[in-house]
């Protein structure tokens, strides 16, 4: 879970900007503020599995229809974000100059994997393909020496370390009763438990 920002809050007081926001403008008193706020809504990222499971007629049987994904947050849009300028004006006899925000665009990369599979209850799925990629921004500098302008970058080192991870995942699924018991031991499994049953159309994309 992370929180990112994805939109704006444009509001006005009437008691001359009071609020806590990204950017307040004050019109004095008995005037109208505006104020500016970031918007972060919360999102799931790294590997999700979805899994749909229905059990054939059989009742030995489980057809289920896997969905393995990996959202990953790569930043924001600042280029194309800037033609998304929020503005706000204070109403006053003293009123700032307008506020502008850049309007965050965030930037998200999804892969997924979508199969359909028949397997027996307790039968281990073993899915692969998946690969998981993290890069990491180091950033270094000489105190004081590192701020300054224009030379400050003699100063200062900045550095990106990626890494790949295959992803594998395993899913064995099992039949229970609504007590959460087990329905089916192995002794009363079919025989044809140790193969594969009949598939269906598998898709994935």
């Amino acid at each position: 879970m992370k929180y990112i920002v994805t939109d704006l809050d444009l509001s006005q007081t009437a008691s001359g900007g009071g609020g806590v926001g990204t950017q307040v403008a004050t019109g004095g008193a008995g005037a109208v503020g505006s104020t500016i706020q970031p918007i972060a809504d919360v999102f799931e990222l790294g590997p999700v599995l979805d899994v749909v499971p229905y059990i054939s007629a059989d009742g030995f049987t489980i057809q289920m229809t896997i969905i393995p994904t990996i959202k990953e947050f790569e930043g924001y849009d600042l280029d194309n974000a800037r033609l998304f300028t929020a503005q706000a004006q204070s109403v006053g006899a003293s009123a700032a100059n307008p506020l502008q925000q850049i309007t965050p665009l965030p930037i998200f990369r999804l892969r997924q994997v979508v199969t359909s599979t028949t397997v027996w209850d307790g039968q281990t799925v073993v899915l692969g393909g998946l690969l998981l990629e993290q890069t990491t921004r180091f950033k270094d500098k000489v105190p004081l020496l590192g701020d300054l302008p224009l030379i400050g970058r003699l100063f200062r080192s900045e550095a990106t370390q990626a890494s790949k991870t295959s992803l594998v995942i395993f899913v064995t699924p099992t039949i229970i009763d609504p007590a959460g018991n087990r329905v089916h031991t192995d002794d009363d499994l079919p025989f044809a438990q140790n193969t594969i049953p009949s598939q269906g159309r598998s898709v994935t994309q």
